[in-house]
């Protein structure tokens, strides 16, 4: 195993409560009524902002997508990480792999959250929503993270996630997949998937690798 890729929002950054938050903003402000974000984001299961305000919001969906970006992004609060992750992701680096993030959430949004967590160090690419013409679970965001860590074989790489999307993705390009059910919203859903491995916290991530150097490894 040569690289460990990421996704950002309900794996490594725990920020469900201020997306819930953006997201039902964003529906008063566009949509025109209330909604119980959390069962709207249950049912779009990994879909990009701009793929769910498009559903909504239809035409309106720039808007939308303006609106839940300038609420979320306008917060000056620190970023929540989940316990285990910071000590899993340097692991990782110390034995020589490499880390990257695979995300929904726009480049530019997800390093500056990763700079404020104190975790960019760690992540040797960073693929947003901008970076690719198709979404997870198409695998092009997977496969461009592989590229961009001039890895070839994606049976060297392992994806994770908390999302049915996420494990999608990972299987479509050839990559073991991992359900990260510490973040994961809808574990029966995840877990449906059939993903290669299960991790209870981001620590079974390290029992999967395994703790020797990459070296050692081979």
């Amino acid at each position: 195993m040569r690289a460990v890729l990421w996704d950002l929002d309900d794996t490594v950054l725990d920020t469900l409560e201020p997306r819930m938050e953006a997201l039902a903003h964003a529906h008063r402000s566009v949509v025109g009524h209330d909604t119980d974000a959390l069962e709207l984001w249950r049912r779009y299961r990994g879909a990009t902002i701009e793929a769910i305000g498009r559903d909504l919001a239809g035409e309106d969906y720039p808007r939308f997508v303006e609106t839940f970006r300038e609420h979320y992004f306008g917060r000056e609060v620190p970023v929540p990480v989940f316990e285990g992750v910071a000590t899993v992701l340097r692991d990782i680096v110390a034995s020589g792999r490499s880390n990257a993030i695979v995300t929904a959430k726009v480049s530019w949004g997800a390093i500056g959250e990763l700079q404020r967590a104190g975790l960019l160090e760690y992540f040797a690419a960073v693929v947003g929503f901008d970076d690719t013409d198709l979404h997870k679970p198409d695998p092009e965001p997977v496969l461009t993270a592989l590229q961009r860590l001039t890895l070839d074989d994606p049976a060297e790489a392992m994806m994770i996630g908390d999302t049915p999307a996420d494990i999608g993705a990972a299987q479509a390009a050839g990559c073991l997949s991992v359900a990260a059910l510490w973040g994961s919203v809808d574990r029966e859903a995840v877990l449906a998937m059939e993903p290669d491995h299960i991790a209870e916290t981001p620590f079974d991530i390290a029992a999967i690798i395994g703790t020797e150097p990459l070296e050692a490894a081979l």
